[in-house]
């Protein structure tokens, strides 16, 4: 399995998650949280960061940030580090208080910065009820909405810019705009991921595509076809009828159709597309999919028939979508 995306260059945007060992907490009281936010403000400082949003939950943490300097693992080790030395030494323990490496997903800013800030602060609502979320001190939608005054160290002014500056007016605006996210069915912007690794739209991708192809770190770094845009559920089909004489000759079970079996299976590999998003599209039900994915991916690697046909298809469909 690749390693995640460690691709640095000035100006680059992230979503940082990282989880406590065995989800085991990484904040036992209220003092733990402190001193984290005191190592977490010494580094926007040291490595000159621009920390948009912040959550602390009790076994993860999600940080908004922006790199000015292509420093972020210099910055993160910092972090984690120090507060695993505090961590340990407070509580008495040792060993790893993380859970490997932590995520980075690189973010097209402009697109997700205001989407991502209110998925952050909405973590808190996610395990307790909806009622707490503005008597939740431990992120920066406080700072956001007024009810404290934020530090230095936080930046508010890009944000906050799309609701017309940083006054009340705009704090107004985003606490409705954060309210508004605890709608039930709001679309998850994770659902939008490429290869695990990145957010944001064509554009974007291809120019992550031109930094990695001229990165020396090039094995740190997924290869090209997991940030290739995907292909829609309308190209696949395309691609599958086209090899609808070849499929008169392959079968999944009894009463299965081949032909739709694989289009399920690209649909799901190479498409990105959802279990739900496939249900609504195919009137079937998500438990018939995910069998049917798991049947093709089982033949393919127990017939070689299937493979090279699927073999085919994939490559067709990178090649000439």
């Amino acid at each position: 399995m690749a390693r995640p995306l460690r691709l640095q260059y000035p100006g680059a945007l992230y979503h940082i998650t990282a989880r406590g060992n065995e989800r085991k907490p990484i904040f036992r009281d209220e003092a733990d949280r402190e001193m984290f936010l005191s190592i977490l403000s010494h580094a926007v400082e040291r490595y000159r960061l621009r920390l948009h949003a912040y959550v602390l939950m009790d076994n993860h943490y999600h940080l908004l940030v922006e790199t000015p300097e292509p420093n972020l693992a210099r910055a993160l080790r910092h972090l984690n580090g120090v507060y695993t030395g505090y961590f340990n030494r407070t509580h008495r323990r040792v060993g790893h208080l993380f859970q490997g490496r932590y995520k980075a997903i690189l973010v097209e800013k402009d697109s997700y910065l205001l989407e991502l800030s209110r998925y952050l602060h909405l973590n808190p609502v996610r395990v307790r009820r909806p009622a707490l979320l503005a008597r939740y001190p431990w992120s920066s939608y406080w700072d956001y909405i007024g009810k404290r005054r934020a530090p230095q160290w936080l930046t508010q002014e890009d944000v906050l810019g799309a609701f017309g500056g940083g006054g009340r007016r705009a704090q107004r605006a985003y606490q409705a705009f954060v309210e508004d996210g605890m709608t039930q069915g709001r679309e998850r912007p994770w659902e939008q991921v490429i290869g695990q690794v990145v957010l944001g739209g064509e554009g974007f991708l291809r120019s992550i595509q031109k930094r990695i192809s001229g990165s020396p770190h090039h094995r740190e770094i997924p290869s090209l076809r997991q940030l290739a845009v995907r292909p829609s559920l309308e190209q696949i089909q395309e691609k599958v009828r086209k090899v609808s004489a070849e499929l008169a000759a392959l079968r999944t079970g009894n009463r299965s159709n081949p032909g739709r079996a694989i289009l399920l299976y690209v649909a799901r590999e190479h498409g990105g597309l959802s279990l739900k998003e496939l249900a609504a599209c195919c009137g079937l039900e998500e438990s018939t999919i995910s069998q049917t994915v798991g049947r093709v991916a089982q033949l393919r690697r127990s017939h070689p028939a299937w493979d090279r046909l699927l073999w085919r298809l994939e490559r067709d469909l990178i090649h000439n979508p």
